[in-house]
């Protein structure tokens, strides 16, 4: 656990920002292109925990996912009947929305599928789901209440149905219509409260047939129309911002005296503005300007303004619109004047973590009047105290709020708990603080966590490390990139990389601006660096460099072919990655097409073979992991396999260490 603590600012908040994509729509995104044949590019796709998680499901299913860049994922789709039984329980760790959907994706199938979590999914009860999953024809094993972990078994002959929602659930509609897809006839969701409908329109931006209409009680029947397959294609779709992320610095700005901010490519699908409304009518100064349709659904850019807020009453009806919203809304009403009752909040009691428990406990900590009765929380505002230490119960939304709380309260609030925020907002702190905010960690003296990362060529190194240095939040330094920059000057220079001298003095010359330069991943570059990092000398000129950058600060990541045993061997996280020749030339060889180079397959598998020759056969430093390194053969692992196994071990380590 990483405490954070949010200081009151004295200036303005000011930007131009954008927020992580939608997280709904990021696991719908997954899963349904999962069943369109043929493939799908996904741009801006939520790369926080819950989606991640969904991602490596999706692959355990049969389904190959990957991603091409951040925000950009790549779903070869499998079409309707496609999916293969999973070999592995599917973690899913806090993603209660991918458990929900996934579950109705996979009643269909005629095999049994395992779900888990984190200890606060396990404690969410499913039965909801369960329950017309079971009138379709699946059977599921759970733990009392319908718990995780819990085994759903399929079936080949599922049942189409009817299905009256008995309270507003978007997930539990999109589970019953995922099923939908293959059973045979028209399965039906009839909702007498509207809710989120993003499932609707990605089936339809698909190609699959389903219809809406209204019945005579005005209720919206949703009806898909069974094991249709629509025609192969490819498809390009786009996540616009997620409304519940933009809440945060939103409700920032409105409490910050003086803040303007624009907050760019927000989702604004009328199912999802009730923040937005009940803003409004207490005051807020927002402005929907740039309105436009992304993959289906309503985006726009929002203009918001410092205002004085007033106290409401915010009906039951809306809260299906702004379920995951009132968290930060009851911040707005603590700095609102007068009292805001919000109501048909029974939902927030079986989210990630109690939230209405988890509101009034951290409201009455920071100095506001607040209290929930029934399915009522009213807030009482003024100018909260602050001051306090809040106890986030494992809940990232809990977390963000508070941090907000803090920026314009009288005094600092600290939350226990920073790193569950990945789980919807990577980077939130350090967007908030671009912004003009003041999040950090408590003052308390840390060493710096730093990561050495070894391996060969195409071993995976790179990717693992800048995905970890992301997370972590922390510098990264592709160090093979320096030696790339020797042999990218000797190049311009018409130098032999075998000159020493020349090499050498190309490693004096070296700046931060050269290893930004594309062609350094240029084959030719590549052997020019590894022929000039046997060199000593050009290595004693690099080596300073190297250590300086990461014994400064809060810690780096680096990855090379020495970090652990020569460059920072008192480095509390050592990994040495390695493959197979095959696997990693064919790594290497997808690569370069993806960038366009032409390249036989054979001509790179003889280039790594070579290469590792040389790495191991040097005289200096060579090619070996450290003698405390975890190794980790990639070669049958995809990159977020790697990511997590790794991740476990940091995480694990650090909990050992803060215990002792």
């Amino acid at each position: 656990m990483t405490a954070l603590i949010s200081h009151p600012v004295s200036a303005p908040l000011r930007g131009d920002v954008a927020v992580p994509g939608d997280k709904s729509i990021s696991h719908r995104a997954l899963m349904l292109a999962s069943q369109a044949i043929g493939k799908t590019r996904i741009s801006g796709l939520l790369e926080g925990e819950d989606v991640l998680r969904t991602a490596s499901a999706m692959r355990a299913l049969g389904v190959p996912v990957s991603r091409l860049a951040k925000g950009l994922w790549e779903v070869s789709g499998v079409g309707v009947g496609g999916l293969h039984e999973s070999h592995e329980v599917l973690d899913m760790g806090n993603a209660g929305t991918g458990t929900r959907l996934l579950m109705g994706l996979v009643a269909p199938y005629p095999f049994t599928t395992f779900f888990t979590g984190d200890a606060s999914l396990r404690a969410r009860p499913m039965h909801r789901v369960i329950a017309p999953l079971t009138q379709m024809g699946a059977r599921v094993t759970a733990r009392e209440g319908g718990c995780l972990p819990l085994g759903l078994t399929g079936t080949a002959l599922p049942l189409p149905i009817t299905y009256r929602l008995p309270v507003a659930s978007a997930q539990v509609k999109s589970a019953v219509l995922l099923a939908g897809l293959n059973t045979r006839g028209d399965t039906t969701v009839i909702e007498p409260e509207r809710t989120r409908d993003h499932t609707e329109n990605m089936l339809e931006f698909f190609g699959f047939p389903v219809a809406r209409a209204v019945n005579d009680e005005g209720a919206l029947a949703v009806t898909i129309s069974g094991q249709h397959q629509p025609p192969r294609g490819d498809f390009s779709l786009d996540v616009p911002g997620d409304p519940s992320s933009a809440a945060f610095p939103m409700v920032a700005a409105l409490i910050v005296p003086g803040s303007e901010l624009v907050i760019r490519n927000v989702c604004i699908n009328p199912l999802r503005t009730g923040l937005f409304i009940s803003l409004k009518e207490m005051g807020a100064d927002i402005t929907f300007i740039n309105e436009r349709k992304l993959g289906g659904e309503a985006v726009a850019d929002i203009e918001v303004k410092h205002s004085a807020l007033r106290g409401v009453r915010v009906p039951a009806s809306r809260a299906p619109s702004m379920i995951d919203e009132y968290p930060i809304l009851s911040i707005a009403a603590a700095f609102a004047k007068g009292e805001t009752m919000m109501e048909g909040l029974g939902e927030l009691r079986v989210k990630e973590s109690d939230r209405l428990a988890a509101i009034v406990e951290g409201l009455r900590a920071c100095g506001v009047q607040a209290c929930a009765e029934g399915d009522t929380l009213t807030v009482t505002g003024g100018k909260p105290t602050g001051g306090a230490a809040i106890a986030t119960r494992l809940d990232h939304r809990i977390a963000m709020s508070f941090l907000v709380m803090g920026m314009a309260a009288g005094a600092p609030v600290q939350i226990d708990d920073g790193e569950t925020i990945a789980t919807s907002f990577p980077g939130f702190a350090a967007l908030c603080n671009r912004l003009g905010a003041h999040i950090e960690a408590p003052a308390t003296p840390k060493k710096p966590l730093l990561i050495a990362i070894d391996g060969p060529a195409a071993s995976g190194k790179g990717t693992l490390a800048r995905r970890l240095a992301e997370h972590f939040g922390l510098a990264y330094l592709d160090t093979g990139s320096l030696y790339r920059a020797v042999g990218l000057k000797l190049d311009y220079a018409g130098k032999d990389p075998n000159d020493a001298q020349a090499a050498v003095q190309a490693a004096r010359a070296i700046d931060t601006d050269d290893l930004a330069n594309p062609r350094l991943r240029q084959e030719h570059v590549g052997k020019a660096a590894s022929i000039v990092s046997a060199m000593p000398e050009v290595r004693a000129v690099l080596l300073d460099f190297q250590r300086s950058f990461g014994r400064a600060g809060p810690g780096a990541v680096l990855d090379g072919r020495d970090i652990g045993t020569v460059v920072l061997p008192d480095a509390p996280f050592k990994f040495y990655l390695t493959a197979s020749l095959e696997a990693r030339a064919r790594r290497r060889h997808r690569e370069l097409q993806g960038q366009g180079i032409e390249v036989v397959y054979e001509s790179v598998l003889a280039d790594l073979r070579e290469r590792d020759a040389r790495d191991e056969a040097r005289a200096i430093a060579p090619l070996k992991p450290a003698a405390d390194a975890v190794v980790i053969d990639t070669s049958n692992l995809d990159a977020d396999a790697v990511f997590e196994k790794v991740k476990e071990v940091i995480a694990g380590a650090r909990s050992r260490s803060e215990v002792s």
